[in-house]
């Protein structure tokens, strides 16, 4: 398990649990101890039951022991060492697993801690579903090849050099002419391990982009199903998932292709020791019960060769998955936080921006040189068309972007100078999309603050106006959202978000499309709570609403190229 794939943040996960893996690995070495004494019992029971060789050596003393007696003492030895063995597999597998379950989970952990951590322009470029399947095939395929590197590769690797030690004391030439087969089977594993890992590759790719699509379609059933659209969405996902299946059914094909070019040169060598064997035997070099032992410990070094060697697309599909991990646990995306930096100032004088240029193609900027003040506990609107920035503005200041040049301050200080943590908390967010998560409706509003009190979630959800639909509800603010918020209407979802964004007491509300897409009643009811939740505070609200305008006590109009811009002051 060696490579690029496995350094990094996978690795460090699995090098946490060292200890586990040592004491599988070591109940591990046993068995393939064990398995270089099962066919001793065969060769003395061949040697000196029918062939009625005498004992010798360090088994002189047995010589005059009865032939039953012999071979009663041999078969015990094979039902004995048998459990032994079964035990020492036992126990192997099951500290094994655990060790390789525990992994799985701190990787799953690391992805997911990573991924929500990763700046939005990460995520603007991978998709939930296809981050998802990191999380789930990925990370299985890495717990695989943990197991299979502590059971499999430790303890045929030991079986391989027992059994060449043994079977070069017992039959040197057979010995030599057995190893005859390895470098043509290295050569096979080598290149079968490239194809594999490549074929593999695709495939994950692949599955990735069909769990991004299941996710973006089922996401959108409401939209199939009221446009009629189901034949062309299951056709859509029907196209991509036969995509995938030719590239799991091309890896399939390329993995099964090891097995015969594999038994093919093992045939070859168990063929040639074979005739080298008899002919040894019927010279008198060696004995019958000696011809048969060499054999078995042939087997047993084959069998292993083969398995480890077989291992190679094991280890090439984890190495794919473990790149596709690694990503996401080493990127080097990330906006730049100091823990130790200091707090941000408590936003008594406003929000600035100072010559700001920011694009998410550098060439193209949506903002270039804005200066704005936008002072402390009044309400500024800003509007203008589409694609000029408004949201942008929003998200600088709370630093899901930082400024190509320039800089975004609060009471003067730049927002990179204070600790990410304490910017965040100074500010509550109300995007487009309400983004409600599943549970109950105070447990969308306490997700706005930390450690909020039941008291403080009621008076949230007061100040935006969620109690007047809430307490109808049979639960009352402990009423499910669905997924989504989706068992709430429109205009509902955006005072639930307006209540989780001012749970927390922060001195600035940003605020994006408050209306967009309601009705002017629901509109109405909106605005009203927008209005009561942002008293006293820094209140930014990105709209095209003039309902919106019209309370506000400053509009700012952003027109692109957004070096244009006109301030109106209302009130």
């Amino acid at each position: 398990m060696t490579g690029a794939a496995w350094n990094g943040g996978v690795a460090a996960v699995v090098r946490g649990h060292r200890r586990p893996l040592v004491l599988a690995a070591g109940a591990a070495t046993l068995t393939p101890l064990l398995e270089l004494t099962y066919p001793w019992p065969l060769a003395l029971a061949v040697d000196h039951v029918l062939d009625g060789r005498p004992f010798t050596g360090a088994l002189a003393t047995l010589d005059g022991v009865g032939p039953i007696a012999v071979l009663g003492v041999c078969a015990a030895a094979v039902l004995v060492l048998a459990g032994v063995g079964a035990l020492a597999d036992r126990a192997a597998v099951a500290r094994s697993e655990r060790a390789a379950e525990r992994i799985g989970s701190d990787l799953r952990r690391a992805v997911f801690d990573r991924a929500v951590a990763l700046p939005v322009r990460f995520h603007d470029r991978h998709h939930s579903g296809e981050l998802v399947s990191r999380l789930t095939t990925d990370v299985g395929r890495v717990q695989d090849a943990v197991t299979a590197a502590t059971l499999v590769v430790l303890a045929d690797g030991l079986l391989v050099g027992g059994t060449l030690v043994v079977l070069s004391l017992v039959a040197p030439d057979l010995a030599l002419v057995a190893l005859l087969v390895v470098p043509p089977l290295a050569v096979v594993a080598v290149v079968h391990r490239r194809r594999v890992r490549a074929a593999e590759s695709r495939a994950r790719a692949a599955a990735g982009g069909l769990a991004a699509l299941a996710t973006d379609l089922i996401g959108a059933v409401r939209i199939v199903q009221v446009f009629n659209r189901r034949g062309a969405v299951q056709a859509r996902f029907r196209a991509t998932d036969s995509a995938v299946l030719d590239a799991r059914l091309d890896a399939v094909r390329v993995q099964a292709g090891w097995a015969p070019r594999a038994d093919l040169v093992l045939a070859a060598g168990t063929a040639l020791t074979l005739v080298v064997g008899v002919l040894d035997a019927r010279a008198g070099v060696i004995s019958t019960g000696t011809l048969l032992l060499a054999l078995a410990y042939v087997r047993d070094l084959y069998g292993p060769i083969r398995s480890l060697a077989k291992l190679a697309g094991t280890f090439a599909k984890a190495g794919a998955s473990a790149a596709r991990i690694g990503a996401v646990l080493d990127s080097t995306e990330v906006v730049a936080d100091d823990p130790s930096a200091p707090a941000a100032p408590p936003v008594t004088t406003g929000v600035g921006f100072h010559g700001v240029r920011f694009g998410h193609d550098p060439a193209r900027p949506v903002l270039d040189d804005v200066d704005l003040r936008l002072p402390a506990r009044s309400l500024t609107a800003v509007t203008g068309p589409s694609g000029c920035g408004k949201t942008t503005l929003l998200q600088l200041v709370l630093r899901l972007h930082d400024p190509d040049e320039g800089a975004v301050t609060v009471d003067g200080v730049d927002v990179r100078a204070c600790s990410l943590e304490s910017l965040r908390s100074r500010i509550g967010y109300v995007p487009q999309d309400p983004s409600l998560v599943t549970g109950s409706i105070a447990d969308n509003v306490a997700f706005g603050g930390r450690d909020l009190s039941r008291a403080a979630v009621v008076a949230a959800a007061r100040d935006a106006g969620v109690l007047e639909f809430a307490n109808q509800l049979q639960s009352g603010v402990d009423a499910g959202v669905g997924e989504g918020g989706r068992r709430l209407s429109g205009g509902q979802q955006r005072r639930v978000a307006i209540a989780r964004a001012v749970a927390g007491a922060p001195p600035v509300l940003l605020v994006d499309e408050p209306t967009a897409g309601l009705d002017r009643a629901a509109a109405d009811t909106v605005l009203d709570a927008l209005v009561r939740a942002g008293r006293g505070r820094t209140t930014v609200v990105v709209t095209h609403d003039p309902a919106v305008l019209a309370v506000a006590d400053r509009v700012i109009e952003l027109t692109a190229p957004t070096t244009v811009r006109k301030e109106v002051t209302t009130r």
